[in-house]
């Protein structure tokens, strides 16, 4: 166990160690070596030219127009976990409450396959391993049918085949995908803003930001379109959306019994506590849990998309182990100790009501 009350991952392969080094210098200030930063800054350039000869710019205003069913990508700008899955799910909630019929489209990042392979919430789920762990999260969580494919097209084709009646198509990520055609585009930030403004590798950015020019809404992720005004050094715009995103509370992986947040503190005080995830940005779910008062003695930060081992859990003396719905679906439910977060997320009335002016006509 570290000082800080982390339990160190001895099993981190040489990327998740990368990984973390990068998350640090993009977000958490840290400089780099002489040397680590000649590296970074000369990839940098590179991917700036990189993208100027394969004219990015030019097939990203391309890869908009009218589509039918109506497609939304919900992407970001940065690498690093911004909490653009949560949106995609609180997108299709809102719309099947409606009555209308939501597919989702996924790259399936981490699966074993390369082909398109379909999610029918319906039928017998496959495993994270085939489907990859976002595309099995959101088809749980949302009961609707999910494509995973590296070529987000043929993903599309593949939904619309076994659901051709749909009424809108959500991609998980896939703003940098030109190929995709999507009549909107949705960007995600959080508090970290655009970290250290730079482009990959050297910083998080993806894009530039002038990118925000052609979008058709910035969701805020538990922070003020004010807040993060300030972090881009950007003029806030009429089409930035705060957007909050609760912890309500949590369900027991083995039985699926739920406990609220009262209820959790009340059952959890004479327990110790341990939380751990594989998510892009972990200290969302730690923070969380400060926020409501869940006492923890211990924290593991895991890579993202992190392969967890059969017998992951028994590794732990503590009495209660929470994680991520993400990483829950990687899990065994034999272990009695694993609570799974669970979240909600609120879109506020002038964005779903743009999402519908947009799409009303074609799904009415």
């Amino acid at each position: 166990m570290n000082n800080d009350g982390r339990v160190s991952d001895n099993g981190r392969d040489g990327t998740g160690k990368l990984e973390k080094e990068l998350l640090k210098i993009w977000y958490g200030g840290q400089q780099p070596g002489l040397i680590t930063q000649t590296t970074l800054e000369s990839l940098t350039l590179l991917y700036r030219l990189l993208r100027f000869l394969s004219r990015q710019n030019t097939k990203a205003k391309a890869s908009k127009l009218h589509t039918n069913p109506p497609l939304l990508v919900v992407g970001n700008l940065i690498a690093g976990g911004a909490g653009k899955t949560p949106v995609v799910m609180a997108v299709c909630r809102h719309l099947s409450s409606t009555g209308r019929k939501v597919g989702i489209v996924s790259r399936g990042y981490g699966r074993s396959g390369t082909g398109a392979l379909l999610i029918d919430p319906a039928q017998p789920l496959p495993s994270a391993q085939d489907a990859g762990d976002e595309p099995l999260f959101l088809a749980t969580e949302t009961q609707c049918p999910v494509a995973i494919c590296a070529d987000r097209t043929q993903a599309v084709d593949t939904l619309l085949s076994a659901f051709p009646d749909l009424d809108l198509i959500v991609s998980d990520d896939g703003l940098q995908h030109h190929r995709l055609k999507r009549q909107l585009e949705w960007v995600v930030f959080d508090e970290r803003g655009q970290g250290n403004g730079k482009l990959l590798p050297a910083g998080p950015l993806r894009e530039p930001l002038s990118r925000l020019n052609s979008v058709d809404a910035v969701l805020c992720s538990n922070m003020s379109t004010l807040r993060l005004s300030a972090a881009l050094k950007l003029p806030e715009q009429h089409n930035w959306h705060a957007v909050e995103v609760k912890l309500a509370g949590f369900r027991h992986l083995q039985s699926g019994e739920f406990l609220n947040l009262g209820q959790a503190k009340v059952q959890w005080k004479d327990s110790s506590v341990m939380a751990f995830t594989g998510i892009g940005n972990p200290e969302k779910l730690f923070k969380a849990l400060k926020a409501a008062h869940i006492v923890l003695q211990n924290t593991l930060d895991l890579p993202d998309h992190y392969s967890y081992p059969v017998d992951f859990c028994a590794q732990f003396d503590q009495q209660v182990l929470i994680t991520s719905g993400k990483d829950a679906v990687k899990l065994s439910a034999s272990n009695p100790k694993v609570w799974v977060a669970e979240i909600t997320v609120e879109l506020p009335p002038a964005l779903t009501q743009a999402l519908e002016d947009c799409i009303g006509s074609t799904i009415d």
